[in-house]
């Protein structure tokens, strides 16, 4: 009786033990990210290194971002022409030198695939920061500054796979007057999930349209946001076409101003770049070039005392 009871607590302490094994593998299992089949989403799929020291495990990450989604309908970050050539790790600074064609993404896609390289690479326990070079030159945005160092933090864009919390926000947006030649503010409570960032549930509120009387549209109802993202506190605004189809009753500036200064009322941006499928070389109702950073703009703002 005694050696049944000494093999039966022996075989529970294993059984502890590879369940713990188990737990640690999983906590332990990396992300690789991608682009949804729209290319407008960041997506990521669960990957097991099989490397443990940091320059092999960059390695590692690099190869298997390169090959082909374990989900058919998910997209690689880094098409031909584009692909890490090089890198070096030192002191924490994971620097990711591209190719040439890089250069070649549209803005809005670009700031996707940085947003995916940077959270699959600080991952690593010895990556702390990652800085992109193409062709041995520093990486630069829309206004030819340096991007510089990136971390984590440096992207409000989630990768829809986390788990979702709901918050509420008080946001001041800005919607049109009677005649649609100015903005006037409306102030609203609204819950959102953690997992959509402040600057896309703003754009969503606006598409909703206005609830207090005297209050007009700026973007029609039926306009379809394919990604909001924020970079350096520039926010990329990507619509579909839908967004033009459909004409409002709004001076030219109205539906552009009423986004940017929504946004800039409620969260920490200085500057927004709109697109229509991911393209800003579009003229938006044959006036406003949308290949341009805006600012917030407070003489479009209706007087109190009209």
């Amino acid at each position: 009786m005694r050696r049944f009871w000494c093999v039966l607590l022996a075989a529970l302490m294993a059984m502890s033990c590879c369940t713990g094994c188990e737990k640690v593998q999983e906590e332990s299992a990396y992300q690789l990210f991608y682009l949804d089949k729209t290319e407008t989403t960041i997506v990521s799929e669960a990957y097991s290194p099989t490397n443990d020291s940091a320059e092999k495990l960059v390695k590692e990450l690099i190869d298997a971002m390169q090959e082909a989604p374990a989900e058919p309908e998910n997209r690689k970050l880094l098409t031909e022409g584009s692909e890490i050539e090089s890198y070096t790790l030192e002191k924490g600074l994971l620097t990711l030198n591209v190719g040439a064609g890089y250069l070649q993404m549209e803005r809005s896609r670009e700031v996707l695939v940085r947003a995916g390289l940077v959270r699959a690479f600080v991952q690593i326990p010895e990556v702390e920061r990652v800085l992109f070079l193409v062709e041995g030159e520093p990486l630069t945005d829309s206004a030819g500054r340096e991007i510089g160092v990136l971390t984590a933090d440096s992207f409000v864009e989630n990768s829809g796979q986390e788990i979702y919390q709901y918050q509420y926000a008080t946001l001041t947006l800005y919607f049109a007057n009677a005649k649609g030649d100015k903005l006037v503010p409306e102030t609203r409570r609204v819950p959102y999930s953690t997992n959509l960032p402040l600057e896309r549930v703003v754009v969503e509120q606006l598409i909703k349209g206005p609830k207090e009387d005297g209050h007009f549209p700026v973007l029609p109802d039926t306009a379809n946001v394919l990604s909001v993202t924020t970079s350096e506190r520039i926010t990329y605004v990507n619509f579909d076409n839908t967004v033009t189809d459909s004409i409002l009753n709004v001076a030219e500036e109205i539906p552009i101003y009423a986004v940017v200064n929504s946004i800039a009322a409620n969260c920490k941006v200085d500057k927004v770049q709109f697109s229509i499928n991911g393209e800003s070389d579009v003229t938006f109702r044959e006036k406003i070039q949308l290949n341009q950073f805006f600012e917030e703009d407070f003489s479009y703002l209706e007087d109190d005392e009209n």
